[in-house]
């Protein structure tokens, strides 16, 4: 699959999303074979599946699919939501999706997809970086001896994390040691927000640029750096002038936090083949309705 390429692995912006997850309704999926269950992380646009079990028996009753949108192939001064629907909508032309009668027209096809988002997609996964140069980031902590330098906040997904970058990136073996050594900015903080976590996973919180979708983010972020930064990292703020996101992170951590007024709750996951009951909305309608159009 090809897709426009806006940065280098490595070579990102100093602050930016990392990582967006869109979750498919199978309704919609025609390539079922283009996912694999671990994708392949050194693609910018990533197909993988995974499977839903009981905790108990450990069999499988559901299985996910998710398209996972990289920062190589984010433009942090373009409308963000659209070029998650602009991914999509190449993914119907592709095949990989169901192509209908619905999309003769590119236009028609985001259109609808944004219209019926909700419905068709959920976002599953939505990553905030920030970049630091050595000697501003310190890793706070008992280290996990299967990722020595990576620090995790409490909970399950963290929420919070910092680690090395020039590590993950000689494991990944697809960059050149000369580049990953003359890296601006090898440290790393992110922001991992998962459905688990954050309840503010709504594809309409994507509107706009990095800088609005950042702002819009801002409390949420704050409040999630006050409750575990001491947990995790300590920063040098003294030497951090060229990392203006995270230094409002900072500041708006240290007062009182605003309401998260600008967020948008996240609709249900329209959860595939359940039935809906007296007072639900079939959820299963509309992806069913496209994929057999």
């Amino acid at each position: 699959m090809n897709f426009p390429y806006y940065f280098k692995e490595g070579f990102t912006p100093q602050s930016g999303i990392d990582t967006i997850t869109v979750w498919l309704h199978p309704e919609i999926i025609n390539r079922f074979d283009q996912f694999h269950e671990r994708g392949n992380n050194n693609l910018p646009v990533n197909l993988r599946f995974s499977r839903e079990a009981n905790s108990k028996t450990n069999i499988v009753y559901r299985t996910d699919f998710f398209v996972d949108i990289q920062a190589e192939v984010i433009n942090p001064h373009c409308d963000i939501l659209d070029q998650v629907l602009s991914i999509l909508v190449d993914l119907a032309y592709k095949g990989i999706l169901h192509y209908s009668q619905l999309g003769q027209h590119i236009n028609d096809l985001m259109g609808f997809f944004k219209f019926s988002f909700d419905r068709l997609f959920a976002i599953d996964t939505l990553d905030f970086y920030f970049d630091l140069r050595d000697g501003d980031m310190r890793l706070l902590g008992n280290p996990n001896p299967d990722y020595p330098t990576t620090r995790y906040s409490p909970g399950n997904p963290s929420v919070l994390k910092a680690y090395s970058r020039t590590e993950r990136l000689r494991q990944k073996r697809h960059i050149s040691y000369e580049d990953i050594e003359n890296m601006e900015y090898p440290n790393r903080i992110e922001f991992s927000l998962r459905r688990a976590n954050c309840d503010f996973l709504n594809a309409k919180n994507l509107t706009g640029t990095y800088e609005n979708v950042f702002l819009r983010y801002l409390p949420f972020l704050a409040r999630k750096w006050h409750d575990h930064r001491h947990k995790v990292v300590k920063v040098e703020e003294r030497n951090l002038s060229y990392a203006h996101h995270l230094c409002q992170v900072i500041a708006v951590a240290r007062q009182r936090i605003p309401q998260y007024n600008d967020l948008l709750r996240a609709p249900l996951k329209p959860i595939p083949y359940k039935k809906a009951k007296m007072n639900e909305v079939d959820y299963n309608f509309t992806p069913q309705f496209y994929g057999r159009a």
